[in-house]
């Protein structure tokens, strides 16, 4: 018998519900997709509770379609090329991207650090578009990296526009782990956070993701008057970062407008 309690909460699946097929392979697509993104067939049995055979026939399967590569160096698997293929057609389909990027060109450019877009698909946050071109030290964050909503700018800016009741959902039923100084771990905590960010007009995180990592970020209305997207800059904690971060703040919300006229 399989031990799915851990699949199912991934998935969303009822406790009484059968995984079929289909949802083992999204769940094993979703494991090869967080850190450290390579895993053994060991270690897919670990993260899903799926037996070895079964985890073993999924990737097999996956290999197959592209959607999985083998390292044969290391005995481990990682994403494969096909799934790049679908996340850039989802990419695409985000009529606005290159409208938008150019402007985080813009302001990488004038703050000589990592800017980027994260946007709202369900009650999940996605990082959607980034730029990392002027430091020496990277975050390393990239497109397709999910977000929290309880630590970082991404996260805390678009769950605090959310309506009461979505708050509630996403919150109800979660533990967060404090896995720096300042992460918020309690429904308490967020809630204020949330009521801050919207009353200030912006986000700012500081310690929450990373040891002295600093970040801004702005929210993003589209025509609707919803906030789906943010925008943020991150960067290393240095001498003057309190000024630096009041500034990158300013410059962040001098672009608001123009960022929200390229949303649908």
């Amino acid at each position: 018998m399989e031990n799915v309690s851990v699949t199912r909460r991934a998935a969303g699946l009822d406790a009484g519900k059968k995984v079929g097929s289909i949802d083992k392979a999204l769940i094993t697509l979703d494991v090869l997709a967080s850190e450290p993104y390579a895993f053994s067939v060991a270690d897919v049995v670990a993260r899903t509770g799926f037996n070895r055979t079964t985890v073993y026939r999924t990737l097999q399967i996956l290999l197959a379609r592209d959607y999985v590569r083998h390292d044969r160096e290391r005995d481990k698997y990682q994403i494969g090329h096909a799934a790049y293929h679908t996340g850039m057609i989802y990419l695409h389909n985000k009529s606005y991207q290159d409208k938008v990027m150019d402007i985080l060109v813009e302001i990488s450019e004038l703050t000589k650090e990592s800017v980027g877009m994260a946007v709202r698909e369900g009650d999940k946050i996605i990082s959607l578009l980034e730029v990392e071109i002027h430091q020496p030290m990277k975050f390393n964050d990239f497109p397709g990296r999910y977000f929290p909503p309880n630590k970082g700018c991404y996260g805390k800016c678009i769950t605090a526009y959310q309506g009461d009741e979505a708050i509630e959902r996403i919150l109800n039923g979660q533990t967060f782990e404090k896995t720096c100084y300042n992460t918020l771990t309690t429904k308490e905590e967020l809630l204020e956070e949330y009521a801050r960010i919207r009353e200030q007009g912006y986000v700012t995180s500081i310690d929450e993701l990373h040891i002295d990592g600093i970040g801004a970020g702005v929210p993003i209305f589209d025509r609707k008057g919803q906030v789906n997207a943010v925008v943020a800059v991150a960067f290393f904690r240095e001498e003057g970062w309190t000024e630096k971060l009041e500034r990158f703040k300013d410059i962040l919300l001098s672009y608001q407008d123009e960022i929200q006229q390229c949303m649908p």
